[in-house]
């Protein structure tokens, strides 16, 4: 018998369209079931998650992914293979992960991310860095390009002050973003690209009692700040509801 029932729904406002996940999990085994739909295109995938194994299946594409995942004494390693299109001839061609971290001390640690495609012929790798729980170092790169993209953050973690963060990647280029929680069950996450000249915030709510929340996302070009008519609504807007 199912011993929890969580439903969230978003509804996506350039698209038109409302999309839902539900996910069922059990009292008495480690079984997960997770169910997406939406109102345009009614079922879109299903997927199953039991102990270290997870199974997917998109329904419009007809895709298949398998992964399963390894936990070893400092470290962790990820098998999976995506079957696109039932196309089971591509079998095998996994993607294999392995997370690993090389300091690990009061002050400084890591965590190094080594992944391999077989299916595309690409490696890549993320490498973080974090100093005193407040610093932290990031630096990602793939065997296609010569680019690299990082990430420097800084999380004074106060009210108006969550954290702080200046990226830079070879598509987006340059990206600030700031993060504050400036009332309990409040949450407000700001980027601002200096390619598009756009300011892209996102909104959260969560009830004080419960498990219900709110988020809307917008984007601002600069030349129209002072006037918050010039804003756009995108991606999302929708409510989180858990049914125990």
């Amino acid at each position: 018998m199912a011993s929890k029932v969580t439903t969230k729904s978003f509804y996506d406002l350039g698209k038109r369209e409302l999309k839902t996940r539900t996910e069922v999990s059990f009292a008495d085994s480690d079984l997960k079931v997770g169910i997406n739909a939406s109102d345009e295109a009614g079922l879109v995938g299903l997927d199953l998650d039991k102990g270290p194994w997870k199974l997917g299946y998109d329904v419009k594409r007809k895709d298949v992914a398998l992964q399963y995942t390894r936990k070893n004494q400092g470290s962790t390693v990820k098998f999976r293979q995506v079957v696109p299109g039932l196309k089971w001839e591509v079998v095998p061609t996994p993607v294999i992960e392995l997370s690993t971290k090389l300091l690990d001390s009061a002050k400084w640690k890591d965590s190094l991310k080594l992944t391999y495609d077989f299916m595309n012929r690409n490696a890549h790798y993320i490498e973080t860095l974090k100093f005193n729980k407040q610093y932290k170092i990031r630096v990602a790169g793939d065997s296609s390009s010569s680019n690299h993209a990082f990430c420097i953050g800084w999380k004074p973690d106060t009210k108006w002050a969550k954290s702080f963060k200046l990226m830079h990647t070879p598509a987006a280029g340059p990206l600030l973003s700031y993060k504050l929680k400036p009332a309990a069950g409040w949450k407000l996450s700001n980027e601002a690209s200096l390619n598009t000249r756009t300011l892209y915030s996102s909104i959260t709510y969560k009830a004080l009692k419960g498990d219900a929340e709110f988020v809307v996302d917008a984007a601002l070009p600069w030349d129209k700040l002072p006037s918050l008519g010039g804003a756009r609504l995108l991606k999302r807007a929708g409510v989180k509801v858990d049914f125990k």
